[in-house]
């Protein structure tokens, strides 16, 4: 009897820790949007065993980023959070996911302060996404305490504390009575973002790297992933945003860190787009490399798809200078002063020229691509990933401007932190202020995949954001949009581009008129 429950014991621990490797999935919507969220970070449709039988129970059978709702037609297969550093020996540490196919790097729940360390039940207990409306909060703040109401159990189990030995405040909440304590009883409730949101957090330190190979850092998580309810805005009805708060729980100090946040498009049919960046308006972005989408799959979109972006609208926060940075004005030469070399990045960022002193966030630093068929750009290492967050290939040399970026015909230079900009970094903030070799950046001849004539492909892109320093119990953040556009009676969809990116940029920086 003993061995028995003995044994019982033991397969009911390995379920629990099996569970804990998988994250737990959720989705948010706009009126025209359908992504599929993992609680790790991720935006990937699981694909293994009992896994994907369990996710196709909840949810259905659909894409990772459906778009419109409904089509079966998706503009992105896989898009995930990459960061990597040094601590103060230089030693790597880094952490990303992307497929999944050989573990993960992220993991369901908080870590110990200083300690950055974590265990089973802990992971369980947050190993969920909390999933609440605009609507349903408002219900609550309405109806609670009448006895014919029943609230929802994401506003009651909302993870606003953690226990002993972690931090004491986790997810934010609205404190009605002002105790410093989350109690839906007392009225109490979730502060999200937008019409909807998920909630959740993941850590980098539940155990080994088996993604990326790289050495963890002590990362805790914040994630917000939200939408809202804009029918007569067609922008916010084709656009997702993520706000990640990234904790350093460790007791180390990192530098030369980038955030990436890794892209892998698929615009219908996946093996015949281009990708470009839009410096200016700090996003990069994926596009037909063909008039016509595909080849009659049911999944192609056919004529007129759609071009997908990712905007970074606000990173993490620059060294403090004390100083109110100036907002970019236009001009070129003093951008680039090296009195004040932190100024250059109001190209992009955030909080410049606001009044307040040393608030200024970094925008989009870089934007590096890869292809899927191409057996050399294999990413094996941590080293390799970290390379590519500073723009440079796996074999360490640096992203050159023109041509393919990195040899052979139409290659040109100078070292470039952005593929394929088109005419959107009239000041060269891309190349540090130095204009490119060969003519290019002028008014007939810009670095794009059509000028260079590339063969559409499936490919891959990384949006960087760095470098910066991460001090000991530290806390930074990352805002970026997921915006799909489309065609219109008068222009093209990479046409609207533009104006698409700048209403959903002056939204956040109203603060969504709030």
């Amino acid at each position: 009897m003993k061995k028995k429950m003995f044994l019982l014991f033991v397969l009911c621990a390995t379920c629990l820790a099996s569970k804990a490797q998988y994250p737990p999935i959720s989705h948010v919507e706009t009126h025209n949007v359908r992504a599929t969220i993992l609680g790790n970070g991720t935006c990937l449709v699981p694909q293994r065993g009992t896994y994907y039988e369990e996710w196709q129970e909840d949810h259905g059978d659909c894409p990772t980023w459906e778009i419109p709702k409904g089509s079966g037609k998706e503009t992105v297969f896989q898009h995930c959070l990459w960061v990597g550093g040094l601590d103060a020996d230089d030693s790597l540490h880094f952490a990303a996911n992307r497929s999944g196919q050989n573990g993960w790097d992220y993991w369901s729940g908080p870590l110990k302060p200083m300690e950055a360390t974590t265990d089973l039940m802990t992971s369980l207990k947050f190993h969920h996404v909390w999933n609440l409306t605009r609507a349903e909060i408002e219900q609550f703040i309405t109806h609670h305490g009448n006895e014919n109401y029943q609230v929802p159990d994401d506003i009651l189990t909302w993870p606003a504390h953690g226990e002993e030995g972690y931090a004491e405040n986790l997810a934010p909440f609205v404190d009605v009575n002002a105790d410093g304590r989350y109690n839906p009883a007392d009225g109490d409730y979730p502060d999200i973002k937008g019409d909807q949101c998920l909630f959740f957090i993941f850590n980098d330190n539940y155990a080994r790297h088996s993604e990326s190979g790289g050495a963890p850092f002590g990362l805790e998580i914040h994630a917000m992933v939200y939408t809202f309810d804009a029918p007569d805005d067609e922008a916010l009805s084709n656009t997702v945003f993520f706000n990640y708060k990234i904790y350093n729980r460790s007791s180390s100090d990192y530098h030369e860190v980038y955030l990436g946040i890794w892209n892998d498009w698929d615009i219908g049919y996946g093996w015949d787009d281009y990708v470009g960046s839009d410096v200016r308006r700090g996003s990069c972005f994926a596009y037909n490399g063909t008039p016509v989408d595909g080849n009659g799959q049911p999944w192609a979109y056919g004529d007129n798809p759609p071009v997908q972006v990712c905007t970074v609208l606000a990173g993490p926060y620059m060294e403090a200078d004390g100083r109110d940075n100036p907002a970019f004005d236009g001009d070129c030469e003093a951008l680039f002063d090296q009195t004040h070399p932190l100024d250059k990045y109001a190209y992009n960022g955030f909080n410049f020229g606001n009044g307040v002193v040393d608030d200024e966030r970094l925008g989009l630093c870089g934007f590096i691509y890869k292809n899927n068929n191409n057996s050399s750009e294999i990413l094996y290492s941590a080293l390799d990933q970290y390379n590519y967050l500073r723009c440079k290939w796996k074999n360490g040399n640096h992203m050159q401007y023109g041509g393919n970026g990195y040899a052979g015909a139409g290659v040109a230079g100078p070292d470039c932190n952005f593929a394929h900009p088109a005419d959107s970094d009239p000041c060269n903030f891309g190349t540090n202020g130095i204009a490119p070799n060969d003519g290019y950046n002028t008014q007939d001849k810009y670095w794009t995949e059509e000028q260079c004539e590339s063969q559409p492909s499936d490919r891959r892109g990384l949006a960087t954001v760095g470098p910066f320093s991460f001090g000991s119990g530290s806390v930074q953040e990352l805002d970026y949009a997921m915006i799909t556009v489309w065609k219109n009676d008068s222009q093209t969809a990479l046409e609207r581009k533009g104006a698409i990116i700048d209403h959903v940029r002056a939204l956040f920086n109203s603060n969504f008129g709030k």
